[in-house]
């Protein structure tokens, strides 16, 4: 027996040891971070362990911890881009209802109902209003006609893309004139502006000293104020061609023009297309009106596009 402990070269044989009775699992590694529950680690790699990033992932997301691969799932994204929807239709209806307020939406929608042929026939009848006999408004179930329809009727379409132009204009002439600098069209669209409100305004207070009751609404004003900035487009126009001369000989017949083309057009709004008594006081002061309203426009002309022609 001895014997038997030792091989050939005397050294003692290595024992075997006794057969186990159970398995040992203290060295397994179920790894129950990758169910995103359980465990000690909560989805996080286990000390020692590098993050197995996209490739394998702890957790629900890459690296355990969502990010902008969130939105990768379709389920997620079309849920936020409802939630972003109901967000926009929201402020919507709130940006709408507080503009109703003041302003109703369907009125301005009104003034631009315009077509071609009503844009060529308006710009017609403004230089040559001579031309024109019927000035009255056709109506519909007490509503105006659109302007489309209606030649006479004031819209908003021309007075917007007239103030447009007239500020380009207004860059080429100073441009030209080597007198052009990049604050110029922002000064000119605010000097523009300024006056215009300032005219408004002045109309407004004398319709309410004088007590003169009218059918004129504010957007209709508004319109009826803008339209000579179409003649002052030309008047400057023809003065980068014929210089100063040009200038005042456009502006001159695009002021009486719109002159007349003022007092033919508000003559049906303040008076109803009555026609005027010699001897009443109220269409007296109705007269005063219209030409004070008419001949505000060509001082407003000259006012606004002096500075812009060469001497």
């Amino acid at each position: 027996m001895q014997e038997n402990m030792y091989d050939q070269y005397g050294q003692p044989r290595q024992q075997q040891a006794p057969p186990q009775l159970f398995e040992d699992t203290s060295g397994q590694n179920y790894d129950y971070g990758n169910q995103g529950y359980g465990g000690m680690n909560y989805g996080y790699p286990p000390p020692g362990q590098p993050n197995q990033g996209a490739s394998g992932g702890y957790g629900a997301y890459p690296g355990a911890i969502p990010g902008p691969q969130i939105f990768q799932d379709p389920l997620v994204a079309n849920m936020a881009m409802q939630y972003g929807q109901s967000l926009a239709s929201q402020g919507r209806e709130y940006v709408d209802k507080k503009l109703e307020k003041y302003v109703s939406m369907s009125q301005v929608k009104y003034y631009f109902a315009v077509d071609t042929p009503y844009v060529m026939k308006k710009l017609r009848l403004l230089f040559f209003p001579f031309t024109h006999s019927d000035w009255s408004v056709r109506y519909e179930q007490d509503e105006p006609v659109q302007p489309r329809h209606e030649i006479n009727a004031p819209d908003l379409y021309i007075p917007l893309m007239a103030v447009v132009t007239y500020i380009l204009v207004a860059g080429l002439c100073l441009g030209l004139q080597e007198r052009f600098s990049p604050d110029v069209l922002g000064m000119q669209a605010s000097s523009a502006l300024v006056w215009l409100v300032l005219e408004i305004f002045v109309i407004f207070a004398t319709l309410y000293v004088t007590a003169i009751q009218t059918h004129i609404k504010s957007l209709d004003l508004l319109a009826f104020s803008s339209y000579k900035y179409v003649g002052m487009i030309v008047a400057l126009l023809a003065g980068l061609v014929m210089q100063s001369l040009g200038y005042y000989c456009v502006l001159a017949y695009s002021s009486f023009s719109l002159v007349v083309f003022m007092f033919r057009t508000l003559r049906w709004q303040v008076q109803g297309g009555a026609a005027m008594e010699a001897y009443s006081a109220g269409n007296k002061r109705r007269l005063y009106l219209l030409l004070f309203m008419s001949g505000l426009q060509p001082l407003m002309m000259w006012w606004l596009t002096k500075h812009l022609v060469a001497v």
